[in-house]
This record gives C-alpha cells, structure tokens and sequence, in this order.
C-alpha cells in the first residue's frame, strides 16, 4: 500500500502498481475482475491518510477491473475517462480448446493453422518452451538480448520507430523474480537453440496478459504470430486461465481471435477543496474526452491507414539512403552442386551467415523441406555464391552488392 504520495503523481496502473506486487496507493480498497468475477486485490489495512494529495493519475486501467475506493471518506473525488480499446479472448463455458477454436475461428481456418504448424515441424522441427516457475539465469539474459535484436528488426521491416525498447529493458528488471512466483512467464519458440519467437506473458489468477511478443524475421514465412497464439491459447486451458487478454493494438493478427472488446481508461483522483487541482482535472478530462472521439471518428474515416503510410514515408526520410542495404539475392532452383573441391560445407545457423537465413527457411518451406537433411555450402573461390542441396531440391543464391 502506497501512504504517503506526492501531491501530485501519476502512475501507470500495470507497470507502476500491478507488476510491483499490487502495491495501489491507499484510497484503493478492492478490485474485481468483472469477466471472472474474481477479487484481484482486497485490504483491509487502515491506511494513513495523508491530505497534502492535490492530483493522483492512474492510466491505462482495463474497465473490466472495478475498482473500489475509499475517497468518499475524503476531499478527494474522482474523475475517469476512456484512453483507447483493449481486446481479451474469453474461454468463457468451453471445456476444450478444440471446441473453443472450432466455435471462434471455425473449422476451416483451424485446420489451415494445423498445416501451418505441420510445415512449421516437417521444416524445422522446433521445441516449444514455456518457462513458468523456473528459468536458468544465464537463459534469461539471453532470451531478453535475443527480443531486443529481433524487436529492432522487425521495428526495421515494418519501417517504424522501435518503441518497445524501453519497455523490454523495464521487463527484464522485473521479471526474473516473478517466473519464480509464477506470476509471469516467457514462451519461446526454438530452431534448435537459436529463439526464434519470444512472449512475454504476466499472469494473474486465471488471467494471462500477453503483453509483448515479437518473432524473428527470418522466419516469417511460417505464420509464427498465429502459431504462438494458438500455444498460448492451449496452454490456458491446461492451466486453467479463462482470460487471456492481448492488450491495445487493433492488429491484424488478433482479430480472429479475440471475442472481448473493452477501454483503457485514466482515472484522476484530486483534491477538491483546491481550485487550482479541480482546474487541472477539468482541463484534462476535456482534452482526453476530445482526443478519444476525434480518434474514433477519424478511425471510422480510415484516416489510421493514411497516417500508417505517413509514418513509413517519415521513417524512410529519417534513414539516410547511404545506410540502405542495396544487396540483392538471385535464386536458381534446380541447379547442379558443384564438386567438393569447389565448395566447403557451412552451418548456415552460424552469425556469419545470418544473411542468408531467411532464405534457407524460404527454401525449406516452399519445398516440403527438412533443415535436419539439407547441406548449405559456400564456394571456396566466388565468395558470393552458396548452395542448398535438399532431399529433393537444390538451389543456389547469388548474392550482389551495389
């Protein structure tokens, strides 16, 4: 419990207050989980009431949370308003995962998933870990060292600044200690020892927040975000999580899945014998008010697809062109393999030849198949050519500089 607060603070209801063993500042009493009709939090504690309070800002709070309070016994009053939309997936009365999925993606969308994750095992053969409970101190670093490098890449590919960045360092201080509680876990997708899919997940109860997840470019043919969701889903249900909420972010990816729609909201508690905090509070909510509905109307517009273009065309202006990689890679399939004596055999999952994975994985995929029987081989005199020989494929990648 937080007692003795500055007169004026603001806190992010999860990172601040939820992740920091659920220590709220004192005018906080109860808080239901309203899908679950479960208590999150509950005291009893008598709290010091301090009265030097003039604002108290609490944002990004999902409204299916009811919080109770105890400033009507005060000169505090409170104010909420909505910030943006959070999506959840609520298993709600299905006793199976497979009968959840049938009824929310339906059948046909369920077995094309199957063939995504059978090309996905037939090419790569991957191992699934959820740590949760336990984790190697050594892994950890790596794993985080791991989401930052691909996190950028994929900032890169999407041609977006990479906001994520601050937050993964924020994680990592966190979370180690909280595995442990099982109140938080990482799930990893692995090409051999190399992470290729990475999530970060906090859980309460029988709720996951799956709060950021991100996959390695080089591997993006095999449709990892549906295939990640689709193990988190499963495993909810054999451990007993009926909600797992995927946050903000109307993506794509997540709409297929998500049967629940609800608000972030800020909530700003202030001193209401002070006119100067009663004017702040008042001017806030008025702003925040108008910016929410300009949003959505602007939304129902489409103009978010035009701003999304905007925002790539800004991020190309700020890349100098000089820092372009003008490399160019020519594919022939169906070619002869050289003798021996003109090529040398490589692991193509080595760091040196990080350039050439994605497309050993597009090869993979696209001809059924498996990294445990192909050989990659580089030529000993043009260093620019390399050679995939498959069980039935071959091909050869030519790679150009300009």
């Amino acid at each position: 419990m937080l007692n003795n607060l500055e007169p004026h603070t603001r806190f992010s209801f999860f990172l601040d207050l939820f992740f920091k063993d659920k220590t709220f500042p004192w005018f906080y009493n109860k808080i239901t989980n309203n899908y679950l009709k479960t208590v999150v939090y509950n005291t009893t504690d008598t709290p010091n009431k301090t009265s030097n309070i003039e604002t108290c800002i609490v944002y990004d709070i999902p409204n299916y949370l009811d919080i109770k309070t105890t400033i009507q016994e005060t000169n505090l009053k409170e104010i909420s308003f909505p910030l943006y939309n959070g999506y959840a997936v609520y298993f709600g009365n299905h006793s199976t995962c497979d009968a959840f999925l049938n009824d929310q993606v339906g059948k046909s969308r369920t077995n094309k998933l199957r063939r995504h994750q059978n090309r996905l095992d037939l090419s790569i053969a991957p191992t699934y870990t959820m740590y949760y409970g336990a984790i190697e101190e050594i892994e950890y670093k790596r794993l985080f060292k791991e989401l930052k490098r691909i996190t950028a890449l994929r900032f890169t590919q999407k041609e977006e600044h990479n906001f994520e960045l601050p937050y993964l360092n924020y994680y990592e201080e966190i979370m180690f200690k909280m595995i442990f509680e099982k109140k938080a876990s990482i799930y990893v997708i692995y090409d051999k020892d190399k992470p290729i899919n990475i999530t970060l997940n906090f859980i309460d109860g029988q709720t996951m927040l799956h709060f950021n997840s991100c996959f390695d470019v080089d591997y993006s043919m095999y449709n990892l975000g549906h295939l990640n969701t689709i193990k988190h889903i499963r495993w909810c249900f054999d451990n007993n999580i009926k909600l797992f909420d995927m946050g903000r972010g109307d993506f794509f990816h997540k709409r297929q899945w998500v049967n629940k729609t609800y608000l972030y909201q800020e909530h700003i508690i202030y001193n209401s014998k002070s006119i100067t905090a009663k004017l702040k509070a008042k001017k806030i909510i008025v702003l925040y008010k108008f910016r929410f509905r300009m949003v959505a109307i602007l939304k129902k517009m489409k103009f978010h697809l035009a701003y999304g273009k905007y925002i790539k065309f800004k991020y190309r202006l700020s890349n100098k062109k000089d820092e372009k990689d003008n490399t160019t890679y020519n594919i022939s399939n169906g070619v002869v393999i050289p003798k021996d004596k003109k090529i040398v055999k490589i692991n193509y999952l080595d760091k040196e030849y990080s350039n050439l994975l994605f497309y050993v994985n597009d090869f993979l995929h696209k001809n059924f198949e498996k990294n445990s029987a192909i050989s990659v081989y580089k030529d000993t005199k043009l260093a620019s050519i390399y050679y995939i020989k498959g069980e039935k494929n071959t091909q050869k990648i030519s790679i150009k500089s300009s």
